[in-house]
Order: C-alpha cells, then sequence, then structure tokens
C-alpha cells in the first residue's frame, strides 16, 4: 500500500507540473490582462500601462515569466496579487469559510442521500419511490445560480428570515479572525447561530443537486447488489432483513457510490465558486472570481493549482477507499 501511494503521489507531481503549464500559457495568451484597464488613455494611460507591464514582470519572455512563478512556489509561497498582497496569506484568511461551506453541505448531502436510495431501492416503484424519483429529476435539473436567486428572493426579500450573503453579520468580526473567536468566547449562542443563519441558504444550494445525485446513484448500486445470488443465499439462510441489507448489500454498493463520490468533488468546487459569488460569501471561490474579472494571473495561476491538488488528492482518497470497502482489492 505505500509503494502505491507514493506512486500515484509522484504521478500527482507530475501531473501538477503539466497542469501548471497549461493553465500558465491559457492565462498569457488569453486576451486582456491585468494591465488592460490602462489602454486606450493617451500618453499618461500609456506610460501607467508599461509601469505596469514592468513591475508585474509581463514583459519577459513567457519562459522566464513561468519559472520565476515555479521558482516562488518551490519556496513554499504563492507570490503577490497584482494589488501587492501576498496571495498565501489571503488564501489562508479565506479557505475557512470554503472548508466550512463545502464540508458541511457535503458531510448533509451524503447522510441524506446514502440512506434515501437505500430505502427508496427497498421500496422500489411505490408511491414513495416515485415520487422521490419526480423530485431528484427536479432537483437535478435546477441551475446553482437560479435556484440560489431563488431562495435570497424567497427567505431574504420576500420573508426577511435569513441573511441574503456574507458569512456573517455585520455586527460580529470576519470569520475565523482572532476577534471572532474572542467573540466566539464570550458569546457563543449569538456567533453560531448567526454563522448557521448565513451558511442555510448557501449550503441548501450546494445540498439539492448533490442529494438528488448521489441517492439516484445509490438507489440503482443498490437494486443491482440486491438481486445477485449471495444475497438470495443470505436471505435463505435465516438472517434478518437489517443484516443483509447494512452487512452484506449496503457495503458492496459502496464500491460504485465512492467512485461517484470522488468525481463529485469537481463539480462541487465548481458550484461553490457560483454559490459564493451569490452569496457573496466571501471564500475562496468568490476570491477566484473577483481575481477573473481583474486578470490576477498570480491569484488565478495559484487558486487553479490548489483546485487540481484537491482533484487529484480526492481521486487517490477514493482508491484507498476501495480497498477498506471491499478487502478483496489490494494495491501492493
Amino acid at each position: 500500500m505505500g509503494t502505491y501511494i507514493l506512486r500515484r503521489l509522484l504521478q500527482a507531481l507530475f501531473i501538477l507540473v503539466g497542469l501548471s503549464v497549461v493553465f500558465f500559457v491559457i492565462l498569457h495568451i488569453t486576451p486582456g490582462g491585468p494591465c488592460a484597464a490602462f489602454e486606450g488613455g493617451g500618453i499618461a494611460a500609456a506610460a501607467k500601462q508599461q509601469a505596469c507591464v514592468t513591475r508585474l514582470g509581463l514583459d519577459r519572455p513567457l519562459v522566464a515569466q513561468y519559472f520565476s512563478q515555479m521558482g516562488v512556489y518551490l519556496h513554499g509561497d504563492l507570490g503577490q496579487s497584482v494589488s501587492g498582497d501576498s496571495v498565501s496569506a489571503v488564501i489562508a484568511q479565506k479557505l475557512p469559510a470554503t472548508v466550512l461551506l463545502m464540508g458541511s453541505s457535503y458531510i448533509i448531502q451524503q447522510m441524506i442521500a446514502l440512506p434515501l436510495g437505500v430505502f427508496t431501492a427497498l421500496k422500489q416503484y411505490t408511491f414513495f419511490d416515485q415520487a422521490f424519483t419526480f423530485l431528484s429529476y427536479v432537483g437535478l435539473s435546477m441551475p446553482t445560480f437560479w435556484l440560489g436567486l431563488i431562495l435570497i428572493f424567497v427567505f431574504a426579500v420576500q420573508f426577511n428570515v435569513l441573511p441574503p450573503g456574507r458569512v456573517e453579520d455585520v455586527t460580529i468580526p470576519v470569520f475565523w479572525t482572532h476577534d471572532w473567536f474572542v467573540m466566539l468566547q464570550h458569546q457563543p449562542g449569538l456567533v453560531l447561530g448567526d454563522l448557521l443563519r448565513h451558511l442555510l441558504l448557501p449550503m441548501t444550494v450546494l445540498m439539492v443537486t448533490g442529494i438528488a445525485g448521489d441517492s439516484r446513484f445509490m438507489r440503482g448500486s443498490m437494486l443491482e447488489v440486491i438481486r445477485q445470488d449471495y444475497i438470495r443465499t443470505a436471505r435463505a439462510k435465516g438472517l434478518s432483513p437489517r443484516v443483509v441489507i447494512f452487512k452484506h448489500a449496503f457495503r458492496n454498493a459502496l464500491l460504485p457510490i465512492i467512485t461517484n463520490i470522488g468525481l463529485y468533488l469537481p463539480a462541487l468546487l465548481g458550484g461553490a465558486i457560483i454559490t459564493e459569488t451569490i452569496f457573496t460569501w466571501g471564500g475562496l471561490g468568490w476570491y477566484y472570481i473577483t481575481a477573473i474579472t481583474t486578470s490576477d494571473y498570480p491569484v488565478i495561476q495559484a487558486l487553479s493549482m490548489i483546485g487540481a491538488l484537491a482533484v487529484l488528492l480526492a481521486n487517490l482518497l477514493t482508491d484507498l477507499a476501495y480497498a477498506w470497502v471491499d478487502p478483496r482489492i489490494r494495491y501492493d
């Protein structure tokens, strides 16, 4: 197992190097750029544009720019944004908000989707199964941005029971900072209650499509497993339905679900970007969109690399989960 993990990590390293080249080239061949705002404004604007190009090193050959940026990465830094801020510091500040949103929505999503998929498989063709099939198709067909705007309109505008955006109220310090923890220590009910209120709408947006898709996938996998001969044998031996379903069927039905869960991470990252933008969540997704609108090359490159690394690690964890669920799978 250790040899397999080491081999996968080395493969991931080569993939990251290749992706870094792709990201870098795409960024620099795209029209515009961080200094494009000074174009077409006369001699003074041209001078400012040239100063911007020189300061960012955009007048150097692309190969030199690439190796310069990779050299910064090798030193454990992500460089500076166009505005001069440390990219590493800003990411460290905004990462907890994204982890909170994605992590909570993903955990609750699986806690609902997997049992729901099992239950609908056991109740195949009943009214509940047909009703849930209809609702799941509705959930899968709803775009994330549309659902987010609808929830904001209903709960924040019409009924005014939930906030329309941000991680915290304006009267509470920025999430995960020292002042936030100080206030959490003195007023935990107020701080956690406010955080939950702000979390409900964006978390719901991320969960709706995920629950619909994962539960349908679990249903199909469970239906395939419970029709196998070894399940009939287990039932014929007189084992209780609970043992047959949760000890024999459920574990084997999880194998394709693990693949689906691993592949869902890129979609979750994309959905988080859209959701954070709609709700001005203030996490990495919001930071990424802001960087794109301003053509902030260092930020876009750094966040793209972090996203690629997260996907590669998710695939590795998925493969390791196979061996945990099915002891017959070995990577030695």
